[in-house]
């Protein structure tokens, strides 16, 4: 049975001060879900996967695909431009708290915290809930499954 508290979309750019990259997760109800890195000056990664979680707030992640390239704004709207896709056949089990806490604003958020990173160097293990997901939202990179 899936935790619910999970979906929605996830980003640690509230916890970081003057960060020049920012790192996001997100979990559709559906079991599917996505990471999202970007840097300013334009490059990103996006890992796709599927999860579920388990018993003593356990998450895995089967990673199935990865897609990198670079992102430009054009009339105050994203646009991405991949480079680079690759099937990804890896899992990920990582230990999850879901608590009530602040940000880097000291406003209350709700924290997420893995008990390891999600990408060394890309995907931390720190995020605060930022939105729900829209039914029709998939990752940055598309605008269906």
């Amino acid at each position: 049975m899936p935790d619910e508290r999970l979906v929605g979309y996830w980003s640690d750019e509230d916890l970081y001060q003057g960060a020049m990259e920012a790192a996001d997760i997100a979990f559709r109800s559906d079991g599917t879900g996505w990471t999202y890195w970007s840097r300013d000056g334009g490059p990103f990664n996006v890992l796709r996967f599927v999860w579920h979680t388990g018993a003593s707030h356990t998450l895995t992640l089967d990673l199935h695909q990865e897609l990198s390239g670079t992102w430009e704004l054009h009339d105050h709207a994203t646009q991405h431009r991949v480079s680079s896709q690759a099937a990804r056949d890896k899992q990920i089990v990582l230990a999850y708290e879901i608590t009530a806490g602040q940000n880097l604003y000291r406003k209350p958020a709700t924290l997420l915290q893995f008990d390891q990173q999600i990408s060394i160097g890309t995907i931390g293990n720190r995020f605060t809930y930022k939105r729900e997901l829209a039914q029709t939202e998939y990752d940055p990179t598309t605008r269906s499954p």
